[in-house]
């Protein structure tokens, strides 16, 4: 048996005609698509002209196949172009940031409500606290130093070289008003306000 010499321009044709097919077959759903939308808004915009040619700046390319004979053009259909997001990368065209709520508006405390809640914080209303190194004493947690300076300040000689856990809490309440008044929260960290 023998086999029949196949001529090589059977085989081009064969292989331009498949490459034909292949383009059109890929092409064919966005063409499809262009036809579709291009005939309902011709039609809807001017009933005389049902298809228009599209819009120069949407074709993206035009790929022309010949072959020996017959001749056949495919050309891509234009497609939509898709907007970028937005981004907040450049200055210009930024998108501004939502506002910041602002805090909500703070109630101001009395001078016995702030010593109420430094007492709470500093020593749980322990009047005889004392912190794990021995600095800071009483239910202010007043450093011996700051304690002996305040009760000087104000008058109070009897209370200097006293440990603020030994004095009574009345004597503590003093020295932690008068350090409210001089210095506000400060030394307590500004907690409390």
């Amino acid at each position: 048996m023998k086999h029949a010499a196949v001529s090589p321009t059977l085989h081009q044709t064969r292989r331009r005609l498949l490459l034909a097919l292949f383009v059109t077959l890929a092409c064919l759903p966005v063409l499809v698509i262009d036809v579709f939308s291009s005939s309902t808004t011709s039609a809807s915009e001017n009933p005389e002209t049902a298809i228009e040619a599209p819009e120069p700046s949407l074709v993206l390319a035009e790929v022309t196949t010949t072959t020996q004979a017959p001749t056949t053009t495919t050309t891509v259909a234009p497609v939509e172009p898709v907007a970028a997001p937005a981004t907040t990368t450049s200055t210009i065209g930024r998108v501004a940031p939502p506002p910041i709520a602002p805090p909500p508006p703070t109630v101001a405390r009395t001078e016995a409500d702030t010593l109420a809640c430094l007492r709470w914080r500093e020593s749980r209303n322990n009047y005889g606290a004392v912190d794990a190194t021995g600095t800071y004493m009483g239910a202010y947690q007043i450093y011996q130093g700051g304690w002996n300076a305040v009760a000087s300040r104000n008058g109070r000689d009897d209370l200097v070289g006293v440990q603020p856990h030994m004095a009574s809490p009345a004597d503590q309440d003093f020295i932690a008003t008068a350090l409210l008044r001089a210095s506000g929260t400060a030394p307590w960290g500004g907690a409390c306000r």
